[in-house]
């Protein structure tokens, strides 16, 4: 099992996808409430505004952005530039990456997925039978 550092306390805890421990993720869904329930009643509201207001760190709002569970914009969709897009640097309104470095990253994955295929062959073990063509298949012999 691996162990990373928590992205927010510091602390030590098992690896397991997200960047933060199970405490603070918590704490954060937490957040993620208070943030939304201000937001229903102070539509358009900034960061800065909804920090102050909700006691919610800056840091916290910045990644439930990136979660792509909050949305930045203005009351016309324009993406003031918070976030930009990781790989080439176009402001985004949530998330990571614009939509157009998706679909590409989206495409080379399909692409490298078609490209391998998998060996024709049959496993035996314990009396069962796999047959693996593209598709594995169980089967009791």
């Amino acid at each position: 099992m691996e162990f990373k550092q928590c992205e927010f306390c510091r602390r030590p805890y098992p690896h397991m996808g997200k960047s933060v421990c199970s405490e603070c993720l918590i704490k954060l869904d937490e957040e993620f409430v208070e943030i939304r329930e201000y937001l229903y009643d102070h539509e358009g509201a900034g960061i800065e505004e909804v920090s102050e207001a909700t006691g919610v760190p800056r840091k916290s709002i910045f990644y439930l952005l990136k979660e792509e569970r909050l949305i930045v914009g203005d009351e016309n969709g324009c993406v003031n530039g918070i976030l930009k897009c990781e790989s080439c640097k176009r402001p985004i309104p949530t998330g990571r990456m614009c939509s157009g470095c998706k679909k590409e990253v989206i495409s080379a994955l399909n692409e490298s997925i078609g490209a391998y295929k998998l060996p024709k062959q049959v496993i035996e073990e314990d009396e069962v039978e796999i047959s693996i063509k593209g598709l594995a298949k169980l089967q009791v012999k």
